[in-house]
């Protein structure tokens, strides 16, 4: 590894003492209200703090363009007269792509006079401020920039997410996101307005996470993550939603980019459909991204992901086509993703080297996702507009165990399939009666699809075999009401529908936030939240009388309600400081039927009910998250996050258990610098140290595992135990370098750079008879190189 480490501070040294060009490049893009989606005539947009000034107003189309921008750090205001001020993030501009931006204005409340008599607007938009409007605390926007800035990151939103408060980080080779001490099951993935299957490769089965995101950062604009109390639109989830958006590509000149590295190649295009720079085009473009990975690259530098018998391959494909009409009345977009994964593991080579079961084990984990979508948005008048999705998704996931010296049956040691569809029509209608008032109301209609099998072969147990269709259906209603520029009310209903064993929830949502200054805000919020279970957990098999029956079919919906209360302040220099606190109480969680049993279905991490429940188990999730961070200026940025918190269970009985998720405190440090050698030649430099209590386990009942072969926990001792600590400090290094004509940026990221062997958790080994502990991956480094042209 320190081969690798002393080349790559040699490229790095070599490259520094290039010379240095007087670079420009072109800033256009178009200004629309944030509300109806129309598009704004006479903004003046201009950079912020240029000498000279380097500014233009938007034309009937609401299009602006700035010419002969230098590269470098910029940001982008926009001001008009009865809107709130915009100012962008502070965005890297290079000399190989032009940046083109939709900017959304706010209109202002409350109004004063200024000197001559005109219309000032006091109030300004603020950093990391949630897109959807809906949303008024508890959320914040992230830029892909920050996806790639966060050390340890990897271009990743799920693992960028772990420096936020309120998540805790529980694996070094996974990106599950444990939110308030929220099971991974609860989370939200939507793309584009509509609900998606689990985004990412080597998927875990009936959760949300996996080994690495499917989202490629070269497809993606910003974006809003949720950590409780949602807005009323977003349903089926309990613990946070991540509000994808796909970026539209450049209408006016074809670009590309090329990325390489230890985890494979990445290749995106984007563009007009027809000529470049037509003046008589209607501003379609394309966007399109392939990624092809595989780490075994990693693998012959001696690192593996997850062991040095396991070898992984990933590809993608994601798009996003956009057609306007003519007249500005309609949009069509075409959008899509789609991954496949395969993880393969094969026996330790040298049979007297086998100590363990897993030794001379053999497992195929195989993952395929895809979701295809076609949008309609219609503006029906200047305050109105429909928009309608209709999307067809899948996905699969195959997991296969066997064991090489056929152990215990001639057959496979284990057999999983899962295979889901879902083809949904996503539908709302969003009016803005003025700048007060605001309605949003809408349907989401799903048909869903299914056909699970599990066997374990190993036990002679048949878990599930079923197959079929149901629906589910989730209207929504939304209004936001301003009566003054200091108070903002949210108020919606957001219902579930589920005919498979017809179970419905009706979900309140409200809200409230007040501004005691311009740099004060306090907020309240409270919502009813449903799910559905993961669709396996009601097929689960039990022999009654001899009879394979399916035990779980009348389960109930999983329901939370989530409060949450919120202090934020603005400091001068880009500082802020937010507090939450929340409290959560989970109902319907399916246990076991008897007071002597501890199971818990959110406690498992992935996979499905294997025996007979019923939907009465209970939890409470309550503490306090603070976030004090400096917004990205004046080359540096930090945000430290903290969370104290409590997460209990209530099984079938009246005793209050730790769930596994208990860690009781969370910290996170990310911090940057850049140092400019000229505005074309910039180095970049951050880390990210985590740090927070270690994941709850029941400790195992020995006799019982024997006689089980596998994992039986003593439940008289449920999650009494913890495993040590978990701490892991991730690196960044990065240069980046504009051209004429091209850009391009070198750079090495380092997840878990003090190579810390974090506990993942305890097993039981059928062949020594005896616990074991296993290890997380450690130390991870990923060296790339990107070209923008």
């Amino acid at each position: 590894m320190k081969y690798y480490c002393l080349l790559f501070m040699l490229c790095l040294s070599t490259i520094l003492i290039a010379q240095e060009d007087n670079l420009t490049q072109t800033v256009r893009g178009t200004v629309f209200d944030r509300d109806t989606r129309q598009p704004m005539i006479g903004v003046t947009v201009f950079i912020h703090e240029s000498e000279p000034l380097i500014g233009a107003a938007t034309d009937i189309d609401g299009n602006f363009i700035l010419k002969k921008v230098p590269v470098g750090r910029i940001m982008v205001s926009a001001t008009y007269t009865g809107y709130k001020t915009y100012l962008s993030e502070n965005i890297n501009l290079n000399s190989a792509k032009e940046l083109v931006l939709d900017i959304q204005m706010e209109e202002a409340i409350t109004e004063i006079l200024g000197e001559e008599g005109g219309v000032v607007v006091t109030a300004k938009s603020k950093p990391n401020q949630a897109l959807n409007p809906m949303a008024l605390l508890s959320t914040r926007s992230f830029s892909v920039e920050e996806t790639q800035r966060y050390a340890g990151s990897i271009a990743d939103p799920g693992r960028m997410a772990m420096g936020f408060a309120g998540v805790q980080a529980s694996q070094d080779n996974n990106n599950d996101i444990v939110v308030r001490g929220n099971s991974p099951i609860g989370v939200l993935w939507r793309l584009e307005g509509v609900d998606i299957p689990n985004p990412n490769h080597f998927a875990r089965r009936g959760s949300s996470g996996g080994g690495i995101s499917i989202f490629s950062v070269s497809m993606l604009s910003n974006s809003d993550f949720s950590t409780g109390a949602f807005a009323a639109e977003y349903g089926n989830a309990f613990s946070s939603v991540f509000d994808m958006k796909f970026r539209k590509g450049n209408n006016k000149n074809r670009e590309y980019s090329i990325r390489a590295g230890m985890l494979g190649l990445d290749f995106s295009t984007e563009g007009p459909f027809g000529k470049t720079n037509n003046p008589d085009g209607n501003g379609s473009s394309y966007l399109v991204n392939y990624r092809y990975s595989t780490l075994g690259i990693l693998s012959q530098m001696g690192i593996n992901v997850v062991n040095e018998r396991t070898s992984n391959t990933f590809q993608d494909l994601s798009f996003n086509l956009n057609f306007p009409s003519k007249n500005n009345k309609s949009i069509i977009q075409l959008f899509g993703i789609g991954g496949v994964s395969s993880e393969i593991e094969t026996a330790v080579a040298d049979t007297s080297e086998w100590v363990f079961l897993d030794d001379k084990m053999e497992t195929d984990f195989i993952t395929n996702m895809g979701i295809m979508g076609l949008s309609h948005t219609y503006f029906i008048s200047d305050s109105s507009y429909w928009k309608t999705t209709l999307s067809a998704s899948g996905d699969k996931v195959v997991f296969d165990t066997d064991t090489v010296n056929t152990l215990f049956l001639p057959g496979k040691y284990s057999e999983e399939t899962y295979t889901n569809s879902r083809i949904a029509l996503s539908t709302f209608y969003y009016k803005k009666y003025n700048s007060k008032f605001n309605l949003k109301t809408g349907l989401i209609a799903s048909n869903l699809n299914f056909n699970y099998f599990h066997n374990k072969t190993y036990k002679n147990e048949l878990v599930m075999d079923a197959s079929g269709s149901t629906f589910l259906l989730q209207p929504y209603a939304q209004i936001r009401y301003q009566p003054s520029d200091r108070l903002t009310l949210t108020s919606g209903v957001h219902s579930l529908f589920f005919t498979l064993n017809n179970t419905y929830s009706i979900e309140p949502r409200i809200g409230t936030k007040y501004k005691l200054s311009n740099k004060t805000n306090i907020s309240l919020a409270y919502g009813l939240h449903g799910q559905v279970l993961p669709i396996g957990s009601y097929f689960t098999e039990v022999e009654i009388q001899g009879i394979p029956t399916k035990v779980n079919e009348d389960l109930d919906l999983l329901g939370a309600h989530h409060a949450v209360a919120a202090f934020e302040h603005f400091f001068p220099k880009n500082l802020h400081l937010n507090v939450e606190v929340y409290y959560q109480y989970l109902y319907n969680v399916p246990v076991v039927a008897d007071a002597n049993r501890t199971f818990w279905l959110l406690n498992e991490r992935d996979g499905f009910a294997e025996e007979a429940l019923v939907s009465e188990g209970k939890g409470r999730n309550y503490g306090i998250d603070i976030t004090f961070e400096k917004f990205f200026s004046n080359d540096l940025f930090f945000l430290l996050g903290g969370s104290v918190y409590n997460t209990e269970y209530k099984a079938f009985g009246d005793t209050w258990y730790n769930t596994r998720y208990n860690g009781r405190y969370a910290t996170s440090l990310m911090a940057g610098k850049e140092f400019n050698f000229s505005k074309e030649r910039v180095l970049q430099l951050s880390f990210r140290n985590i740090l927070k209590g270690g994941l709850r386990y029941t400790p195992g009942d020995l006799e019982a595992s024997r006689l089980a072969r596998e994992y039986v926990p003593n439940e008289s001792l449920s999650y009494s135990e913890k495993v040590a600590d978990y701490w892991r400090i991730d690196l960044r290094v990065a240069y980046r370098k504009d051209r004429p004509k091209f850009a391009w940026t070198l750079a090495l990221d380092v997840q878990n750079a003090t190579n810390r062997q974090n506990v993942r958790d305890e097993i039981f080994d059928p062949i020594e008879e005896k616990f074991i502990f296993r290890n997380q991956a450690g130390l991870i480094p990923v060296i790339s190189y990107q070209l923008d042209f």
